[in-house]
């Protein structure tokens, strides 16, 4: 998991979730994962509202297509947080998906893993080292 991630345990119904998916299934099997998927997240405190973003590819990388259908949702406030399965639903490029959690989360934005149960945020107070931008010298030695 990404270095700054924290991951908090959720209780009470307050977080009002859009669901991310990555699924080649027919529309009856999604429908069905996701009515399981809403009863697993009411018993974590998450109400997982009637949308689901579904990337239909071959590969495991979200499109852009999928990822601004995202940003859309959530740009409205209408949602704190995304429910996926697995993190790596979203990515499985570290980088990728740590820049994608930074994002989400200078908007209020969390992430339920299904698989584990857990809620995960980007801690914004803290970035990396290697993420800082360097002091500017001043311009010493140009001319």
């Amino acid at each position: 998991m990404c270095s700054n991630v924290k991951s908090i345990a959720v209780g009470v119904l307050v977080h009002q979730a859009v669901m991310f998916m990555n699924s080649n299934k027919s529309e009856s099997n999604i429908r069905r994962i996701i009515q399981e998927n809403r009863q697993k997240c009411s018993m974590a405190g998450i109400a997982l509202m009637n949308e689901t973003i579904v990337n239909k590819g071959p590969n495991r990388n979200i499109d852009r297509d999928a990822v601004n259908m995202l940003i859309t949702r959530l740009i409205t406030g209408q949602y704190d947080t995304v429910v996926v399965e697995n993190m790596a639903d979203i990515t499985a490029d570290e980088s990728d998906l740590e820049e994608f959690m930074y994002d989400a989360a200078n908007i209020g934005v969390g992430f339920f893993e299904l698989s584990t149960m857990q809620y995960h945020i980007y801690d914004t107070t803290k970035r990396p080292a290697d993420k800082e931008r360097p002091i500017w010298g001043g311009g010493r030695g140009c001319l």
